[in-house]
């Protein structure tokens, strides 16, 4: 019973995101620009019709102030929604949760290692997909979204930047020999200006710090 009543509360509160907002706002804002050019296309021809002119002052000025308001909803929500840069420091819009997992160690052939290391061979930029098991579970992650630390350093130099409980992953790292991944995942928190980007309630970053002993326990290819 315990099982249902929280599944319900999590479909209740999913269903309750201020995204709702956004779909509506989304909407009217492709609803309002529709009715503004169907409106300049209709005054034009009804003064055409009226007075055989193709200008008239002050529809002209009508006409730009609709298409700027119209214009300006539109690039609003597209800001929200696409452009709107993360802030992970800022915890009245964003929350961060820490899991972590011990390493299982794998082998390829007489190759021992923790993390397997598989190098993209096309494109300007290629990208290091990193493969790892923990708890009989295979996880992939790759450079963007995920580095290797090891020797004595346990956050990398690309990963310090985000807000990592230093004292948790010394306790980790002691616990598992140097062996674990931690996976901070950023999400949106439901407040109205991520429901207007429709983000509210869902994953923002996902970042997979993989630590290791040595160099040597991550096996290339």
């Amino acid at each position: 019973m315990i099982i249902i009543v929280n599944n319900l509360e999590n479909g209740v509160l999913k269903i309750m995101s201020w995204n709702w907002l956004g779909w509506l706002s989304w909407i009217c804002a492709i609803a309002f620009f529709c009715y503004v050019i169907h409106y300049i296309r209709v005054k034009q021809l009804m003064l055409i019709a009226k007075t055989k002119k193709v200008f008239k002052l002050n529809l002209v000025i009508r006409y730009v102030i609709l298409l700027v308001v119209s214009l300006c909803w539109l690039g609003g929500m597209s800001y929200l929604t696409f452009f709107r840069p993360v802030d992970i420091n800022n915890h009245q819009q964003t929350q961060t949760s820490i899991t972590y997992r011990p390493l299982q160690m794998g082998n390829n052939s007489d190759d021992f290692y923790y993390v397997l290391a598989t190098r993209s061979k096309s494109g300007k930029h290629p990208i290091v997909s990193y493969t790892y098991w923990a708890g009989n579970d295979k996880y992939t992650t790759n450079s963007r979204y995920g580095s290797v630390a090891d020797g004595s350093r346990i956050v990398t130099l690309d990963a310090s930047a985000l807000p990592w409980d230093k004292k948790q992953l010394e306790k980790e790292d002691a616990k598992t020999g140097h062996a674990f991944a931690a996976v901070m995942d950023v999400k949106y928190k439901n407040t109205v200006i991520n429901g207007l980007g429709l983000k509210a309630n869902h994953s923002a970053v996902t970042y997979t710090l993989l630590r290791v002993p040595s160099s040597d326990m991550v096996s290339e290819r």
